[in-house]
């Protein structure tokens, strides 16, 4: 769900009649005007980008990369995902645990400079590391999992759409309640490092449009009440989910036909708006 869905659903909604409301409890509620059609939303991922985050660091911050510094790269052609990937991680992580125990040392068993110590010279993703992390880190929560953040719905299967909108509702409400929150400023220089990542890259063999689009997800995301708004319309019925890895073709009758692995079968809809294509097309007009 990309970087064009606030602007398109703004005149899906309020720009037919519709607005949102607080209630008693102070919770964003959307009041249908009545010309609103029904949205179905889905994607790759199948959540929105997380939530922007608005405070300042408050640990060591960390300036660029280390690990996945264009000089420590393979010099020659590499695979993504399987050469570069494990260092970009590494970085990645490298920021978070040193935001976590620098900035929130109680919730950690050991020092950075310990931690930093052992860090470096384990390989990503090995026994070793992970072991490290645990004992580093004693509270689950507390512990980087790039995987899941990065697809949240990757094997889990609802049975219907309200199943989906269920755990979207929930999923979204925690999303804006953590990147409020400044006890996970550790989620803000993940957000820091990707793009100091993503930088260095940038123009180099080793760029990848998979990282601009992780950078984004992670770092260029809307405002929290934004993503409130759009709980709202689901809530409303306005808006339904579709989930992760939606697959869309046009069906005989020149309608669109919609599904995912997500909730079995499939929805129907007389127009496809690609948000994506939206915000391709005013940067080109800039």
């Amino acid at each position: 769900m990309g970087p064009g869905l606030p602007g398109l659903l703004a005149e899906l909604t309020e720009g037919r009649g519709g607005r949102f409301v607080r209630d008693h409890d102070g919770e964003t509620v959307y009041l249908p005007g009545g010309g609103e059609p029904l949205i179905y939303l889905g994607s790759g991922r199948g959540v929105p980008y997380h939530a922007a985050i608005e405070y300042s660091l408050w640990g060591d911050g960390v300036s660029g990369p280390r690990f996945a510094a264009p000089e420590a790269l393979p010099r020659g052609p590499a695979h993504f995902r399987r050469q570069v990937w494990p260092l970009v991680a590494k970085d990645l992580a490298y920021a978070y645990y040193r935001e976590l125990l620098t900035a929130h040392p109680s919730r950690a068993r050991m020092t950075w400079a310990e931690f930093e110590r052992a860090y470096s010279a384990q390989e990503w993703g090995s026994a070793a590391m992970r072991a490290l992390v645990r004992r580093a880190v004693p509270r689950f929560p507390d512990r980087l999992d790039l995987d899941r953040l990065d697809r949240p719905l990757a094997g889990i299967r609802f049975g219907d759409h309200a199943g989906l909108r269920r755990w979207m509702v929930g999923y979204i409400g925690a999303d804006v309640e953590r990147r409020a929150d400044p006890a996970h400023s550790a989620d803000l220089a993940v957000g820091h490092m990707a793009r100091a990542v993503r930088d260095a890259l940038a123009g180099t063999r080793h760029a990848d449009p998979w990282l601009d689009g992780f950078t984004a997800f992670m770092a260029d995301g809307p405002p929290g009440a934004w993503l409130e708004e759009l709980r709202a319309l689901a809530l409303a019925g306005v808006v339904v989910f579709l989930g992760a890895g939606v697959h869309v073709r046009q069906d005989a009758t020149g309608g669109w036909r919609a599904a995912g692995p997500t909730v079995p079968g499939a929805v129907q809809a007389r127009a496809l708006l690609d948000a994506r294509g939206i915000v391709e097309k005013q940067e080109e007009h800039r």
